[in-house]
């Protein structure tokens, strides 16, 4: 099993600089004509910190301590989640006229997307890393296992866009189903609020049902509480991960076949 994967992945890495072009059209696509360009995702989330400060210190008041610093690290996370599923979800159909041309693994394609929510949430992050000490935060060794949990969360993020690139080659009205069911779920993870605040249990447990929560769990853990996640945190992240990415790998080798014929 180890064998085949590592075929793969070397199979895979020789087209790495079709990976890279297809991430430096995204970031073409997304600011062409804009004079400030790639600065732009530097200046988006430094006005989202004060947007938050203005809000949550002068206009409502959490009891969430450096409530900005907390709700910035799950909003920014959420939306890499969101933005990887979504472009993730559209991928293979927005791509249709390039891969009927050329061949290639299909899999790079919604892997491509998923890579460039990440750099445009890497860029988010260098603004908060930057802001950190200013909004609450406290550098600690224990931050340094931060990139660990984010390679989970990446991961499992990318499981589940190749499941929805494949499924909506066939069912077009899935990327508005999707875009309603992340709505639900930003309200059902960990963001805005902490666990400990709920006292519905039944609305606790469909927290707890829910794989975002452990991930947000050990962000918040990490970048926020100063402390290291639990090994069950860990250990839930990493099945999660390793579930996703089995699913979307396996349906994608699948359906592989008939994709070019279905676009």
């Amino acid at each position: 099993m180890l064998n085949q994967l590592a075929a793969h992945a070397r199979r895979l890495w020789v087209y790495r600089d079709m990976v890279y072009n297809l991430i430096r059209k995204d970031f073409r696509v997304r600011y062409q004509g804009a004079a400030l360009g790639f600065a732009w995702s530097l200046g988006n989330p430094l006005a989202l910190i004060i947007l938050y400060d203005v809000i949550f210190t002068h206009v409502f008041r959490s009891n969430i301590k450096d409530y900005v610093l907390y709700i910035f690290i799950g909003v920014v996370s959420y939306n890499l989640f969101s933005q990887a599923v979504l472009q993730g979800c559209e991928s293979l159909t927005g791509a249709s006229s390039f891969l009927q041309k050329i061949y290639f693994p299909r899999i790079l394609v919604p892997t491509a997307n998923v890579l460039f929510s990440l750099v445009l949430s890497i860029a988010a992050f260098l603004v908060l890393f930057a802001v950190f000490p200013l909004i609450g935060g406290v550098y600690h060794w224990d931050m340094l296992l931060y990139p660990f949990a984010l390679a989970l969360f990446i991961i499992f993020s990318w499981g589940i866009a190749l499941v929805f690139s494949v499924l909506h080659v066939e069912f077009r009205d899935l990327k508005h189903l999707i875009e309603i069911l992340l709505m639900f779920l930003f309200w059902v993870t960990p963001i805005t609020f902490d666990v400990s605040m709920i006292h519905s249990h039944l609305f606790r447990d469909i927290i707890a049902l829910n794989p975002l929560t452990y991930f947000f769990t050990a962000f918040h853990d990490l970048l926020y509480s100063g402390r290291i996640p639990s090994p069950s945190t860990w250990g839930l992240m990493a099945v999660f991960a390793t579930m996703t990415a089995t699913a979307g790998m396996s349906l994608f080798r699948a359906k592989a076949a008939q994709l070019i014929e279905l676009l």
